[in-house]
């Protein structure tokens, strides 16, 4: 007998002759799946070629602050260079300047000597011509070395090179003239080592 209390479609196919589709087996549609991971990956796209400007701005500023430092001290190093050279140019022309200062005495000596003996009456030819030549081969030794005398008779007055001892009225000459020179200047190149002392003329 059977059992009429069993499904009758418990193992019945469909005419297609495929089983019935379950719950388990439906297909579940992927439009939105798709769509969520086009939005993801659009919006991570979207997130890296999006410029960061301050970040980019921030960079150009600290580029300019050291071309700015690298130059600086490009300049700082050339001042450097130049003023040592200038410091050692200055202590070879100039090394022997306290020499010359010492060795002035014994050429104003000199320079009395030998106006001393031209006012001389009957001073010995000889010995005016020897003190001569010797006060020359002196001036032209010093000047070998740069030494250069300041005798600024006749020429105008100035405080730079000159020390007025005294004015005087002179109808020949114009006013602030060197008219005489008590004691004759020197200097080292162009740095003055003595002052000329002068008598400067002023208007009668």
């Amino acid at each position: 007998m059977v059992d009429e209390s069993t499904p009758k479609d418990t193992d019945a196919v469909n005419d297609s002759g495929t089983p019935p589709e379950t719950p388990e087996q439906v297909d579940i549609p992927e439009t939105e799946s798709a769509q969520q991971s086009e939005v993801a990956d659009a919006s991570e796209g979207l997130s890296q070629t999006v410029p960061e400007s301050d970040d980019s701005a921030s960079v150009d500023t600290q580029l300019e602050e050291l071309r700015e430092a690298v130059l600086r001290a490009k300049a700082d190093a050339q001042n450097i260079q130049r003023r040592a050279e200038r410091d050692v140019e200055n202590a070879h022309k100039y090394a022997i300047e306290r020499f010359v200062k010492e060795l002035l005495p014994v050429l104003d000596s000199m320079d009395r000597a030998l106006e001393l003996a031209e006012t001389i009456d009957g001073f010995d030819a000889a010995a005016l011509e020897g003190t001569q030549m010797t006060h020359k081969l002196l001036l032209d030794a010093v000047a070998k070395f740069g030494v250069v005398r300041v005798d600024p008779v006749g020429e105008p007055f100035d405080p730079q090179m000159h020390q007025a001892m005294t004015m005087v009225p002179s109808a020949e000459h114009a006013p602030n003239t060197v008219m005489r020179v008590m004691q004759k200047g020197y200097q080292l190149h162009d740095r003055l080592v003595r002052a000329a002392m002068v008598v400067v003329t002023k208007s009668p």
